[in-house]
């Protein structure tokens, strides 16, 4: 079952997702952090499959965290989850390795969006 890294200020934010992850979604919540530095700490030891990110947080924020965490972990996947989509283009996000970027509100399209990197990620099962 794939691993996801949760990261993002909001504890009520983690604790939703995390929920909805364990609901049978396919996905394991490994960890959280509440900003970019934690995140990077966590990564480091979790190894997650997928880190969900935040683009707004203190010390560190979502695009600083993907670009270090690319370069550490370069086969962990990155999707920015955020309620600021708008203030990053798919370049900028591409070109820190940022995978996906999702707009925060809809669980099932996180879930889709995940499911989707996972068929790219291992096409043959």
């Amino acid at each position: 079952m794939p691993s996801v890294l949760v990261v993002d200020d909001s504890a009520e934010v983690r604790s939703v997702v995390r929920a909805f992850l364990a609901s049978g979604t396919g996905f394991t919540v490994c960890g959280e952090a509440t900003n970019g530095l934690e995140a990077i700490k966590q990564a480091e030891v979790l190894k997650p499959d997928f880190v969900l990110i935040d683009l707004k947080m203190p010390i560190m924020n979502g695009i600083e965290t993907a670009t270090v965490l690319k370069r550490l972990l370069p086969k962990t996947r990155i999707v920015l989850f955020s309620n600021y989509t708008d203030e990053i283009g798919t370049a900028l996000a591409s070109a820190v390795g940022i995978d996906l970027v999702l707009q925060k509100g809809s669980l099932s399209d996180m879930a889709h969006g995940l499911n989707t990197l996972t068929d790219r990620r291992n096409p043959f099962g």
